[in-house]
Formats: C-alpha cells, sequence, structure tokens
C-alpha cells in the first residue's frame, strides 16, 4: 500500500532568502510561498510510515490556470529522483535528504514557468501496487520571474541596478517644467500583503492567458493595459478636469499602497488617476513581479493624434494660438511633462540589439490593437527611429523626437504651414539615479535624455530622423513642403523668474530687425492656465501691438499679470503658459514661441515630536498658511512613512487662514532612515507636500 503524506513543510522564510522574496509581508504567515523561476527551492514532507527508496515513488505536480496543460506550460509532473544533479533548464525534482518517515526534496522552476500562482500536488505510490494518494500542499505558491536568473529574459547582471530597479520600494516620480523638474516622493510598496493578489486579480479579470504570463513582453503589454480601466476595468480610472468630488483627488495619491488596497477591498477602478499615478503602480506592478523597472519623466512631450511623427500648431487671424485644427484634423497637443515606465528584458521577438530598456505607458492616450495600451517599445529603437521594431515604437519616438508643424490662417480662410520647429519636444528625460535614499531637490535626479534620442542635428539624430519618415508614408508628404522664407527679425521671449502665489508677473519680449530695410511687425502677448497636459483652462491676459521697426533697430515690449488675473483660475499643478505670436508683413515671418512655468505654493512643514522608535507611537504635526482669500474644501492630507498608509480627510481652511495645523500618531515598524511623505489637496488649492528623513532607532 502506497504511503501517506501527513504533512509538509516549504520553508517559506529559508527559501525566500535564496529566491530574493525575503521582504514579501505575505510570506511572514506560512501560508504563502514566493518562488522566482529558474532556480531550484526545498520542501520538506513526512509520511506515516518510513521511506523506502527502492519501492516508494514520489511525484510532485503543478499546477495553474484553469485548464492545466503541460503543452501550455501550464502543468508539470515530476517524478522525484534519487542522486541525480536537477537539470537548471526545465521542471525537475530530486531527493535531497532522508530521514525515517521524512524526506527533503528539490524542485527546480525553469526559466519559462508562467509567473502566476500554482498549485502543488504530493502523489504517492508503491512499485508495483495499483493506486495512487494524493496530498494538496494547502498554500499558495507563487512563482516571479527572476531578474538573478541569467536564463531569465529579464535578467540584470548589476546588482545596484537590482537593488534600485526591483527591491527599492520607495522612489520619485518627477513632475515640474524642465526648466524647473520637481521630484517627488512616492511609496512603491511592492511587499505589501495586498499587491500580489491584486496583480493576480488584475490579470485574471482581463482573461490574460495563463501561458502568456510566461513572457515578460507580453506581461509588460498587459500591464500597460490593466494598469487603467479602460476596456478590462483596471486598476485605476483616469480623469483631467479637475472634478474629483466622488474620489480621491490625483494630487493626494503618494504612494501606491492605498491604491492597491482600496482596489482589493471594492474590487473597483480606483478614483482617479493621471500620469504619475499610473506610472507610480507599474513600479509597484512590475518590482512585485520581479520585472525591474523604474519611472521615466519626458519634459515636453508629444502626443501625435495623426502618427504624422509632427506636433501641428494653429494660429489665426488675430494672432491667437488655437489648441487644435478648428476642423478637428488633428487634436495633436504637447504635455508640459509626461510620466510612463521603462522596463528591463532581453527582446528574443526582435532582432539581436533591442533589449534592454523597454517603454510601456498605463496613461490611455491612444489605443494600440484596439486596446487602451502602449509597449513594450525597445528605447534603442526610439534612438535609432527605426519605428517599426517592436510594439507602439511611432508613438514613443514622436513623444520624444517630433518637429513642431506652424500653420497660420489666411484672410480667406484657408491653413498653410509656414513653419517647422526642430526639436521642439523631449527637452528632458529623467529618472530617479541609483540609491536607496531619496534625496532632496534634484539631486537624485538622473538626465537619461540620450538613452531616448540623439544629440540634435548631430549625424546619429539625422539618420534617425531619416529612417522614421521612411517608415511613415504622412511624415513624407510633411517633411517634403518648401519650409524657405525670409526670416530678418529676430525675436526672444524673456524667461520668467520664480513667482510666488499671489505675485505679479510680467511677460517680456525683445526684436532686433537686422535687416537694411523698415519691417512692420505685429505682436500679441498672452497668458493662460493650463493643464500638465499642455490644455488650456484659463486665459488671464492678451496684449497685442504693432511696430514699425527701422534698419537695425531694437525693440522692446512687455505686459503685467496682476494676481486678481489669475489667483482663482490657476490648474491644480498651478502651471501658466506664456506665448508670443509675432508677425512680419510683408516677408510674411512668422514667430511663436511658449515659456511654462510653475507658480510656487506655500511651504507644507512636518515636525516630529519625538525620536523614532520601533513599535513606539510618535507624532507627526503638519502645519501651512493659505495664501488664498477663499475658502478651501474637500480637504485632505495624504500620508506615507514607516507604519502609515493614509488619505485623511480635513476640515475646512478659512481665507488666509494661518497656522493650519493637523497632527497624526503612527508607530515605525523597522529601524533605519525612514522617511515620511505628507500632501495637502483640495478643490481650490493642491499639491501642497513635503518629505522629511528621520533615524528610527531599534
Amino acid at each position: 500500500m502506497a504511503i501517506t503524506v501527513v504533512s509538509t513543510h516549504l520553508y517559506p522564510l529559508e527559501n525566500a532568502v535564496e529566491h530574493h522574496s525575503d521582504r514579501f509581508e505575505l510570506i511572514q504567515d506560512g501560508s504563502t510561498v514566493i518562488f522566482r523561476r529558474g532556480q531550484p527551492f526545498y520542501f520538506g514532507i513526512k509520511f506515516d510510515k518510513p521511506f523506502d527508496k527502492t519501492k516508494d515513488i514520489v511525484r510532485i505536480v503543478l499546477v495553474t490556470g484553469p485548464t492545466p496543460t503541460p503543452a501550455k506550460g501550464t502543468s508539470a509532473a515530476l517524478i522525484v529522483k534519487d542522486k541525480e544533479d536537477l537539470i537548471a533548464d526545465r521542471w525537475d525534482a530530486r531527493f535531497s535528504s532522508f530521514a525515517g518517515s521524512t524526506v527533503t526534496i528539490q524542485v527546480q522552476i525553469p526559466p519559462y514557468a508562467p509567473v502566476s500562482v500554482w498549485k502543488m500536488i504530493v502523489h504517492t505510490a508503491k512499485k508495483g501496487v495499483a493506486g495512487v494518494n494524493q496530498h494538496l500542499i494547502d498554500k499558495a505558491v507563487y512563482v516571479l520571474f527572476n531578474p538573478w536568473c541569467p536564463n531569465d529574459i529579464v535578467h540584470m547582471n548589476d546588482d545596484e541596478q537590482l537593488e534600485e530597479y526591483v527591491l527599492n520600494d520607495n522612489g520619485k516620480v518627477w513632475q515640474g517644467t524642465y526648466k524647473e523638474p520637481k521630484g517627488y516622493q512616492w511609496f512603491f510598496g511592492q511587499f505589501e500583503a495586498v499587491v500580489l493578489p491584486s496583480i493576480m486579480m488584475l490579470l485574471d479579470r482581463a482573461s490574460i492567458p495563463h501561458q502568456d504570463r510566461a513572457d515578460p513582453v507580453k506581461m509588460a503589454r498587459s500591464i500597460s493595459a490593466i494598469t487603467n480601466n479602460v476596456d478590462d476595468n483596471g486598476l485605476v480610472e483616469g480623469k483631467w478636469d479637475g472634478s474629483f468630488e466622488d474620489g480621491t483627488s490625483p494630487f493626494a495619491w503618494i504612494g501606491s499602497t492605498p491604491i492597491f488596497e482600496e482596489f482589493y477591498n471594492t474590487q473597483l477602478p480606483v478614483k482617479y488617476g493621471q500620469c504619475w499615478v499610473f506610472s507610480g503602480v507599474i513600479v509597484t506592478i512590475c518590482r512585485a513581479l520581479g520585472i525591474p523597472c523604474r519611472s521615466v519623466t519626458n519634459y515636453m512631450s508629444a502626443h501625435d493624434t495623426n502618427a504624422s511623427l509632427t506636433i501641428d500648431t494653429y494660429i489665426d487671424m488675430n494672432g491667437e494660438k488655437l489648441n487644435n485644427h478648428p476642423g478637428s484634423y488633428t487634436n495633436d497637443s504637447c504635455w508640459n511633462f509626461h510620466v510612463w515606465n521603462d522596463v528591463w528584458m532581453d527582446r528574443p521577438d526582435l532582432a539581436k540589439g533591442y533589449g534592454g530598456w523597454q517603454s510601456i505607458d498605463g496613461t490611455p492616450q491612444e489605443t494600440s490593437d484596439s486596446m487602451y495600451r502602449c509597449g513594450p517599445a525597445p528605447v534603442e529603437a526610439v534612438r535609432r527611429g527605426e519605428v517599426n521594431i517592436g510594439f507602439d515604437t511611432t508613438f514613443v519616438y514622436t513623444e520624444v523626437r517630433a518637429d513642431m508643424c506652424v500653420f497660420k490662417e489666411s484672410e480667406d480662410g484657408f491653413w498653410a504651414r509656414v513653419k517647422t520647429i526642430p526639436n521642439y519636444v523631449g527637452k528632458l528625460i529623467v529618472t530617479k539615479k541609483i540609491g536607496q535614499e531619496v534625496l532632496p531637490e534634484i539631486e537624485d535626479m538622473e538626465d537619461i535624455t540620450e538613452l531616448y534620442k540623439n544629440p540634435f542635428d548631430s549625424p546619429e539624430d539625422k539618420m534617425a530622423v531619416k529612417k522614421a519618415i521612411k517608415m511613415v508614408p504622412i511624415a513624407q508628404d510633411i517633411y517634403d513642403m518648401d519650409d524657405s522664407q525670409i526670416e530678418d527679425v529676430e525675436f526672444k521671449l524673456s524667461d520668467i523668474e520664480q513667482i510666488t502665489l499671489g505675485e505679479s508677473f510680467k511677460i517680456a519680449m525683445s526684436m532686433h530687425n537686422t535687416s537694411s530695410e523698415p519691417r512692420s511687425v505685429s505682436i500679441v502677448l498672452s497668458a493662460s492656465s493650463i493643464l500638465y497636459t499642455g490644455t488650456t483652462i484659463n486665459k488671464l491676459k492678451r496684449s497685442d501691438a504693432k511696430f514699425v521697426l527701422k534698419p537695425n533697430q531694437r525693440e522692446n515690449v512687455h505686459t503685467f499679470v496682476k494676481p486678481s488675473e489669475y489667483m482663482d483660475k490657476m490648474s491644480s499643478h498651478s502651471l501658466i503658459r506664456i506665448t508670443a505670436v509675432a508677425n512680419v508683413e510683408g516677408t510674411e515671418q512668422l514667430w511663436s514661441q511658449d515659456d511654462d512655468f510653475l507658480v510656487q505654493k506655500p511651504q507644507l512643514d512636518v515636525k516630529l515630536n519625538s525620536q523614532l522608535q520601533v513599535n513606539k507611537q510618535c507624532e507627526a504635526t503638519f502645519s501651512f498658511t493659505n495664501p488664498l482669500s477663499v475658502t478651501l474644501t474637500d480637504c485632505t492630507f495624504s500620508v506615507e512613512g514607516p507604519g502609515i498608509h493614509r488619505v485623511i480627510k480635513f476640515r475646512d481652511v478659512m481665507p488666509n487662514e494661518k497656522y493650519v495645523t493637523y497632527t497624526e500618531t503612527f508607530t515605525p515598524e523597522n529601524d533605519g532612515q525612514r522617511t515620511v511623505t505628507v500632501s495637502f489637496n483640495s478643490k481650490q488649492l493642491t499639491d501642497i507636500k513635503n518629505t522629511i528623513t528621520a533615524t528610527v532607532l531599534p
């Protein structure tokens, strides 16, 4: 009669150390084990009587998915053998030790196993005797990608990079402008107990076949889709109109954990997110699954809606810049910044040379194969202008390298292209530097622009543009057009210096007629509040003038914008775009330039009332002054730190109220350097943030 399994022990903590999974909270209670593919794990079996290796047979069966089959890689049945080395590139099992009725077994997971939740069953039999006993191991077995394994497609051969891009649960997402980048701390929390079950729920809800979960290319593409709620009822619902009363403002999130907790508890998409939120949760998903990942911000990011490799802008007869083509031919835009992700993997589906960083984007912008998703696009293919390589490479190429085409309305109502401005987008592309510590200001910002694009006008850049145009017929038509015109008046828009909320600011520009003839010039200066996507919210000011410049004459023109003209018309990011448009009569020279800047908000002060210590309560006090002469409503404080992940509803704040104060109690769970990030948000004033770092004593 076959022996019977009395109990099993999967050594969750011991195996976790070997599999770099010991930081996952799920393994702490012993109900879950987390392994990485491409390496072995140990487990023990206790039988009802002594094990006889000459007569007893043990088989380990592993299955995942609704219909497990060996042909699809979702089922494996392993006869446990004795005294042979494990075969590293396939499912395999060997006895490791014998001690009476207890045996230890070593199981090899192949580097191509689907990343999923597996079930393990132990079959026992006796040679020459009919009948098989079965024992289902009552633990969830997670198998993850293994970037430490040379045979895994996501392999990353650098310990510092692995520490940053897989194990670091704290980082930054970058916002602001390319002239003034702002890095905000984000707690990814990939090891929190709620994360892996939520990811599996998302994959199942989107009906991602389990065999496809073995391929990081397909998984990365799926992750970009399940992050947003479009198509598959995914994790986060995007919203950009500034009305968030029925959910949480995108500006209130400063970490992924509360988002995953809300999703897991409600099983509904979480309201609301914008691009940095989508990017933050993608880092959480990828690092949890074992795909190296980072958040990337592209400043002046193109959104090309008609795949022309250009961003088209329109100026009407009055010298006003329009948001889009009046006939809806195209709705191109240029986002002040856009945040997406890089994931690291080889690309066996492509020719050699396209492995490494791949761009994916969870923000729903355009459909790809009928779904809102983007990537993985090889960053190297983007840099080379090889827009036919990989997934959505054309879209990413345009985001970082599109030229601006300027169209002007004639008196008879026709639109004609009058100018092409090269190198208009992709002014700066950044990510967080490698290193565990989050540093203040821009000390931990890494410029990765030249990974995505060659230096402008270099031979490599010209070749990349030529390659891209060759692949896109509509772009060939545009670039064949003649751009030649007389441009003998020089214009310059002055940069705006730092402006604090409540101050006036000046729009100023200069002109220089370099010709030997007089030139008549029409000028329009304007200011608008904008979303970070570049969409105009409110027009704040418009001033026009006409000049006759004598030969070699220089002239300056300016206008002021008062606080009363912008204070109650700001976007959530407090972004203002100033625009200058100049038209020279006779030569038909048209010149236009924008400059975006941030209006500085009040500082949020964070103070701790005592030395932080593990398992000891501590109070943190947050305070600021309301600079607005209006009541702040729908107020919240968001807090992320050691032992705390909360969004707290707060009372209304009175007009110009000083020393608005809130105190929160929390208990650190781990010692060492720890950070606390706090964000205040309201309907009228958003994104007031601060981060402090403190030492937690044992």
